[in-house]
């Protein structure tokens, strides 16, 4: 599957969104932060708290699809965003991995509160064995923690993602015609030089021939000029035009 093709994909996802009056936020003596900046000592009581708020029933939440929220909050829309790859900074690291912030910075995307690699963290952190539903439950969780403070929100973490996929597929795009337009000057040229070396090989072929030609040529008169001069001398045995010795 192409990028393009994945990005139409997950904008027509339908995402959950919170109810428009108020969330309700876990009880606690200090906002919850995000898995992976919790202290060690306080890990298990985090997660018991968010496990707990996890298994609370959610009520019945809007549903929007991908592409709404990007064309909802601030920012491109998916179909807006354009990556022209020489204009892309320096962003091919030393060990061959690929600077995406400078493709993203590129497509002058807008800032966010917390990002979707924030969020790709948080995902790390969680316990593998926790099930799908508990892993959404807790991420929100979370995010509904660190709105308050921060501004981090469901729709505009999800938007930060579908215009970073949209990003990586216009560039990838925009690079795709550079190099299918490269490698076809490539093939011009290399058909023009084969061309060109299949001129030099008869070049070749012809001066090969006609050193033979003409060296043989030359050979056989000299011959003919070596005997004159043999007529003409006392070598024994005489040329085949010397005179006959009594």
């Amino acid at each position: 599957m192409s990028l393009r093709q994945a990005l139409r994909k997950a904008a027509g996802l339908l995402v959950e969104m919170p109810p428009d009056d108020s969330v309700e936020e876990p009880r606690a003596e200090q906002p919850i932060a995000a898995p992976a900046a919790a202290k060690a000592d306080s890990t298990d009581a985090l997660w018991e708290a968010l496990e707990k708020a996890s298994q609370k029933t959610p009520a019945v939440q809007p549903v929007k699809t991908v592409d709404q929220i990007a064309r909802e909050s601030a920012g491109p829309n998916l179909d807006q965003i354009t990556v022209v790859s020489n204009e892309v900074p320096p962003h091919v690291q030393s060990d061959g991995s690929v600077k995406f912030a400078a493709i993203y910075e590129s497509a002058k995307l807008p800032a966010v509160p917390f990002s979707a690699e924030q969020i790709m963290e948080m995902f790390a952190a969680l316990p593998a064995e926790l099930p799908l539903e508990s892993r959404r439950q807790m991420i929100k969780v979370s995010i509904n923690a660190m709105g308050r403070s921060i501004g981090a929100t469901p729709d505009n973490i999800v938007a930060d993602a579908s215009r970073k996929l949209a990003a990586l597929a216009a560039y990838t795009e925009h690079l795709t015609t550079e190099t299918n337009e490269f490698v076809s000057l490539s093939e011009q040229k290399i058909a023009l030089l084969q061309q060109q070396i299949e001129e030099t090989r008869r070049s070749i072929e012809a001066a090969q021939t006609k050193l033979t030609s003409e060296t043989g040529l030359c050979v056989a008169e000299s011959h003919k000029l070596d005997e004159v001069l043999e007529f003409f001398s006392l070598d024994v045995p005489p040329s085949a035009y010397a005179a006959p010795q009594a």
